[in-house]
């Protein structure tokens, strides 16, 4: 049997073609772009139900400090409210809520904000902020995704995601969510259709969110699906016990604007291997002003005093593990 020639491939190295010696490494190079983030769509997923109207007002107080990182940025900005309720009795379930649906810069933004987020704590007791979200920007946007524009989606809930597809009924009681949570659909799915809809480098999802039970926050449950889906789509989370939620949005607003700190790799990489350059420049492998690699969530992680500025190429070279 003849030997089958040697193949140069892209980003496929291959070592060592001799029969007897055939071992193949696999030389894989991502590639991202730092886009600017001259206009972004964020949709802001409120809880209302009971518990929640100090939380409400906390986020209508801290609202300022959100939106002056847009403001000073000059960012082309969309705010659209929904909230978690999709009993599917609800008239407004998975809409975005007020006249007009949208607010641009070109509005009283502030006040009208201000005013739609307190959306009071009648709502159900089966909070599918998850679900909401889908609902808003996968079925019935309105034009409220604008296809050059970044997307920024931000949950306020003291309770853990229920979305199910509405498998629970509406009359059950909400602790069916906890009792049954077979029945809430993976949270890898809103993932996968977010990073469809929008994709990797111009999306951000962040969570005021009920903390740990450890840390004693009365009157809430963990959020820990939503955290799923805010560490793993470049948000940031806040705790909703905080008696005050102003350095938190502040924090959100300058992570919409922000550039990217976190690239996912295509591949898992032999560690050693990681080479990382910036228009060209090699940037050494340093926690405070270079990069670090996350081996669990597979990432290079720019999270000291420097990050690549917007309109950058990033490359990340490596040789892929097992390859």
């Amino acid at each position: 049997m003849q030997t089958p020639p040697c193949s140069a491939l892209f980003l496929l190295l291959a070592v060592g073609c001799a029969p007897d010696n055939n071992i193949n490494i696999l030389a894989q190079a991502d590639l991202f772009y730092q886009e600017g983030a001259s206009a972004v769509d964020i949709l802001w997923v409120v809880d209302d139900s009971i518990s929640m109207q100090n939380e409400q007002e906390q986020v209508a107080e801290g609202f300022q400090a959100f939106i002056s990182s847009l403001q000073s940025k000059n960012v082309d900005f969309q705010l659209g409210v929904t909230t978690t309720d999709m009993d599917l009795t609800t008239p407004l379930r998975g809409r975005l809520i007020g006249r007009p649906e949208v607010l641009t810069p070109d509005d009283d933004y502030i006040s009208m904000f201000e005013e739609r987020v307190l959306v009071g704590i009648e709502g159900s007791d089966k909070e599918r902020g998850l679900q909401a979200a889908a609902s808003v920007l996968l079925e019935d946007n309105l034009g409220f995704v604008r296809e050059d524009a970044g997307l920024a989606v931000i949950f306020v809930s003291d309770e853990n995601d229920c979305s199910d597809d509405n498998v629970i009924p509406d009359e059950a009681e909400g602790v069916r969510c906890y009792d049954e949570p077979d029945v809430r659909v993976p949270v890898q799915r809103y993932i996968d259709d977010l990073l469809e809809l929008k994709g990797e480098q111009r999306l951000s999802v962040s969570s005021i969110i009920g903390p740990t039970l450890s840390e004693g926050c009365e009157g809430s449950w963990p959020g820990l699906r939503y955290q799923s889906v805010s560490e793993r789509l470049n948000g940031l989370l806040g705790n909703i016990c905080e008696a005050d939620y102003a350095e938190l949005m502040s924090q959100i607003g300058e992570r919409i604007t922000d550039p990217i700190r976190t690239f996912y790799l295509d591949y898992a990489p032999i560690e050693e291997t990681i080479e990382v350059s910036v228009d060209d420049e090699i940037i050494d492998q340093d926690v405070r002003s270079g990069w670090t690699y996350d081996a669990e969530q597979n990432t290079i992680n720019f999270d000291g005093v420097w990050v690549p500025p917007f309109e950058s190429s990033i490359a990340v070279r490596y040789d892929i593990a097992g390859g």
